[in-house]
């Protein structure tokens, strides 16, 4: 749902090979049964296309920590056909101008947090890992424990990408 601009930042910053596509308005998430009514959001997922709109791979994660290896993705991607057998690539059939993408949102009251924003949040997130981590090592339970290790490495990881994102910002 993000902005054209985000994915087409994300694309440079990760030098994909391929284009993320915006879905602004969550049609194609509602379409794919990846929609939160509750909160007005789509529920985090993965959702590969080929060149003809077929979704060729799904992954909906449980929450925001949850998502497939970059080895699973990239080998959804290594499986799609390079074009259809007749050789023709139709239009999707979902489509926003970018200009219409950047603008509008299902949920304008809830704008996109600023990156020098995630710094602190990312921070309060990783002390409330190890709270919970403390407390389920008290408890014993060791699969709750390895869930909460798991989350806190990812989170770790993400405030490793924002600093070396704020980084070349600012050497820019």
């Amino acid at each position: 749902m993000d902005p054209p601009t985000h994915n087409k930042d994300m694309v440079e910053k990760l030098s994909l090979p391929f284009p993320l596509l915006s879905d602004p308005k969550g049609e194609l998430a509602k379409r794919c049964d990846l929609w939160n009514a509750e909160e007005s959001v789509a529920i985090p997922a993965i959702v590969v296309l080929d060149r003809e709109g077929i979704v060729r791979y799904l992954y909906a994660g449980r929450d925001f920590a949850d998502r497939p290896g970059d080895e699973e993705v990239f080998a959804a991607l290594e499986e799609i056909p390079e074009a259809s057998e007749s050789g023709s690539v139709e239009e999707p059939e979902i489509r926003a101008t970018a200009d219409e993408a950047e603008s509008s949102t299902v949920r304008p009251e809830r704008p996109a947090m600023p990156l020098e924003h995630l710094i602190p949040y990312y921070r309060g997130i990783f002390f409330t890992t190890v709270a919970l981590k403390r407390r389920f090592g008290e408890l014993k339970d060791r699969d709750a424990f390895k869930e909460v290790d798991r989350y806190q490495r990812m989170v770790k990881e993400y405030q490793g990408q924002i600093k070396k994102t704020r980084e070349g910002e600012q050497s820019s």
